[in-house]
């Protein structure tokens, strides 16, 4: 008789060639052993399920050795009633958009250390799918075997292929968060393309004043005000004014280098 499974276990595909940028996840819905005969003998019948990714257009060579992009369940009853759940997490680089085919095979566990023999296996469903990000759960159907997946990015990468990093920071290298597309929104008070410059003041002088922090304005050599927009004049002098810094240009009736001598007397 065959034997249905129903279980919500969840499978986390990756390869690991180099840092993880997307991860597969498929979850098994129900599956139809209609290989009884390998369970009959015993009541205890335990399974366990390979997921291979491959990205050849071929389903017909699901046979062939599994890539790097394989993940493995742990074992659970074959009884409906009493399963449970198993599930694995390895980290996924996605390789390329479009259609790719996974293969998930079932096995009874009888096999020494989980590994898989082809004389212990239950069934096999090579079956094409979409290798697009989605946070939506797309439906993998064949006659035995019912099952989820969808593609989401790895923690920190974004775009439909992954390929855009961000990580939100508040420190010396930015002071940003990260939006659903992983564009770089600047915290208050930081501009710039990773929001590592600082506004200054509202109003301080582009040519006279900077900041190190936000809403700061120091003024550089030469320069005062709240604005620094007023220069120095010379030390020392008493009745005159300056265009620029360290110049004393008298007031009216006033002379000398300080202008502090009286025209007038």
């Amino acid at each position: 008789m065959a034997q249905l499974l129903s279980t919500c276990f969840l499978v986390l595909i990756s390869v690991q060639l180099v840092k993880p940028f997307a991860v597969l996840e498929l979850k098994v819905n129900s599956f139809t052993n209609t290989s009884s005969s390998v369970c009959e003998q015993s009541k205890d019948c335990q399974v366990f399920f390979n997921v291979c990714l491959n990205y050849t257009q071929d389903v017909t060579s699901y046979r062939q050795a599994c890539s790097s992009d394989t993940g493995l369940t742990g074992p659970f009853s074959s009884d409906p009633s009493s399963i449970t759940t198993a599930q694995i997490h390895l980290p996924f680089n996605l390789k390329r958009l479009g259609t790719a085919t996974v293969i998930i095979k079932a096995w009874n566990v009888e096999s020494s250390n989980n590994q898989p023999t082809e004389n212990l296996e239950i069934g096999h469903f090579p079956t094409k799918i979409d290798l697009t990000t989605s946070q939506k759960w797309s439906v993998g159907e064949q006659s035995e075997l019912r099952f989820f997946y969808r593609v989401v990015c790895y923690e920190f990468y974004y775009g439909d292929d992954c390929s855009v990093f961000c990580r939100s920071l508040d420190d010396y290298f930015g002071h940003f968060t990260c939006d659903d597309a992983g564009n770089r929104n600047c915290l208050p008070g930081w501009q710039g393309e990773y929001c590592t410059e600082p506004i200054c003041l509202s109003g301080c002088s582009e040519e006279h004043g900077s900041c190190g922090v936000p809403g700061e304005c120091k003024c550089q050599f030469g320069w005062q005000g709240p604005l620094c927009e007023e220069c120095l004049p010379y030390p020392g002098c008493q009745h005159g004014t300056c265009k620029h810094p360290w110049q004393c240009m008298c007031e009216k009736g006033w002379g000398g280098l300080l202008c502090n001598k009286d025209l007038n007397v």
